[in-house]
Order: structure tokens, then C-alpha cells, then sequence
């Protein structure tokens, strides 16, 4: 995991790693009768980490996509949260259709850097998230699309900023949801996560661990 991406994975004021992910990372183990070692890294060497063997599994608000399956194994879906487009007031973007031709700061490799591009912005590549914000505030791009729950904890930690969110239909960011992500070869690993979240899902502490970070049950798909 990132370990600088909340509400998924981030440092307290003690510098212990909490969110989503450090929630469910602990909960999974335990119920596998494991002990969860934590790995921070930058999200770019994310997948590359997990395909050079340097960890087992991510716990990263890491959605499955077509690309990721050919290479990589998922476990359950664990949490849904659909996309904002993060902007100035006064930029002139009212809704997502409206990046076309602007510059969006993106991480270079993600879902939401192919849905930019698919509108027809042009990138400009930042390590993860916050530096995103950053470089939209700083006016150097005029926009960054991300995760709804990542932007309303951003916000309430981060009052004095003037960015504002926009929601995008689905047919544009799709609420894909995010799972637990594997090498292809760890056909086991998968088996005993996807039942330890399976036994999460049952006895409601998936649900209680959404509740705990975004005030609400994210844990399912929403309905239309």
C-alpha cells in the first residue's frame, strides 16, 4: 500500500499506518491466522513490486481491470466509491466531459489517468494524489479526477482549500470497487482471502470498518 492515500492507507500523528486498507489488511490476517507485514511504497512501483515478489498482496483501493486481470488475481471487492473531478471555481469545468482539451494531474499508470485520457485531456504525470491536488492549485493543471472518499477526507483535513469537487456519472468513472490484487500464480493466497472476506462480509466487520473511515456501509455495490 501507499501508506499517504487516506482514507485507504495513511500515517496517524503517532505514524502508525491506519485506513480501509490497514483495517482490512489486519482483519484478513487475522483471520487467516497470519501476522500482516506493511510494505509503503509509491503507487507508480506498486504493481511492479507485487510482479517482482516484493510483497504477497496490495490493499490499495486497487480496482480491477480488464489490463490487471491478464497478469494479476483478485479476492472479493471490499469497498465501492464512485469518482469526483477535483477543480478551481472559476476553472470553467462544470462537469467531467468538460477536462477535453485541459491538462489533469494524474499518477501515470491507474484507472483514472485512462479515463482523463479517454476525454481527451492531456496528463500531467504526479506520484500520487495529493501531489495531484497540489499541482492543480499551484495552476500547473487544471484538474485531477480521483476517488470521492479520498477528496472528502483530503477536504476535511485540508479546510482552507478553494478546489472544489464535481461528481461524474458512471458511464464516465464507473464504480468498479476495489479488491484485494495478486500475482496470477497465488491461486491459494486468493482462496484464503477471498474467504476471510467472505466471513468479514457476514459478521458485518467490513461493513463496521467502512462505517469507522467514511460515516457510511461502502462494502456493497450500489444499487441503480
Amino acid at each position: 500500500m501507499e501508506g499517504t492515500y487516506a482514507p485507504y492507507s495513511y500515517r496517524a500523528k503517532n505514524g502508525d499506518l491506519e485506513g480501509i486498507d490497514v483495517d482490512m489488511a489486519k482483519a484478513i490476517g487475522k483471520k487467516m491466522g497470519l501476522k500482516v507485514v506493511f510494505v509503503p511504497t509509491k503507487w507508480d512501483s506498486l504493481v511492479e513490486g507485487l510482479r517482482a515478489n516484493k510483497y504477497d498482496i496490495i490493499l490499495n483501493d486497487m480496482a480491477p481491470n480488464k489490463e490487471r486481470m491478464k497478469l494479476f488475481r483478485y479476492g472479493s471487492k471490499y469497498i465501492y466509491t464512485g469518482g469526483v473531478v477535483v477543480t478551481k471555481k472559476d476553472s470553467g469545468i462544470k462537469s467531467v466531459t468538460d477536462i477535453k482539451g485541459k491538462k489533469t494531474a494524474q499518477s501515470a499508470v491507474g484507472n483514472y489517468v485512462k479515463y482523463a485520457e479517454k476525454l481527451g485531456s492531456t496528463n500531467v504525470a504526479v506520484p500520487g494524489f495529493a501531489e495531484a491536488v497540489a499541482t492543480v492549485e499551484n495552476g500547473k493543471a487544471d484538474a485531477t479526477l480521483n476517488d470521492a472518499a479520498a477528496w472528502s477526507v483530503y477536504k476535511k483535513e485540508h479546510p482552507e482549500t478553494k478546489l472544489v469537487a464535481i461528481k461524474s456519472p458512471a458511464k464516465y468513472m464507473p464504480v468498479t470497487g476495489a479488491a484485494p490484487m495478486m500475482n496470477k500464480k497465488a491461486t491459494a493466497l486468493d482462496k484464503a482471502v477471498t474467504k476471510a472476506e467472505a466471513k468479514m462480509r457476514k459478521d458485518g466487520e467490513m461493513k463496521k470498518i467502512s462505517v469507522k473511515y467514511l460515516e457510511a456501509d461502502y462494502s456493497h455495490k450500489p444499487t441503480k
